[in-house]
């Protein structure tokens, strides 16, 4: 009698799916609205963002890259705000609410650096700088 091997498969669905929305991926595939084609992603996108449930814009960064931004309602129409760099900005505040074990002081040697490129130039502590983040 010849035995027969069961293989048994086990799906780590649960565990990467837990991994990937922990990571802030979330995955979608296009699907047809309509006369229109649109891009439908998990539930869990909205529930954790739902700056997403409004109006958004598309952003084409690359080669299969494509950055989707949502559309606050009170935007400024004068104030032009780079897309990818709020991004990143947004993903820097996340990984130290995240991870605030890796923020570490400015080293000593960095500043000094800093203070001899920019000795030269005229500053004032009181100065007003405005509303807008300056970068």
């Amino acid at each position: 009698m010849a035995k027969v091997k069961a293989r048994v498969r086990h799906k780590k669905t649960e565990h990467a799916v837990a991994t990937a929305r922990d990571a802030g991926v979330y995955h979608g595939k296009q699907a047809k609205t309509g006369n229109s084609l649109g891009l439908r992603f998990e539930r869990a996108l909205f529930h954790s963002h739902p700056e997403f449930n409004g109006e958004v814009e598309a952003h084409i960064i690359g080669p299969g890259r494509m950055l989707v931004v949502a559309d606050p309602e009170a935007k400024s129409k004068h104030t032009e705000e780079d897309p990818v760099l709020s991004s990143f900005m947004s993903f820097l505040a996340a990984d130290m609410q995240h991870s605030p074990e890796h923020i570490k002081p400015l080293d000593g040697g960095v500043v000094e650096r800093i203070g001899t490129l920019v000795g030269n130039v005229d500053t004032s502590p009181e100065e007003d700088l405005g509303d807008e983040a300056l970068i």
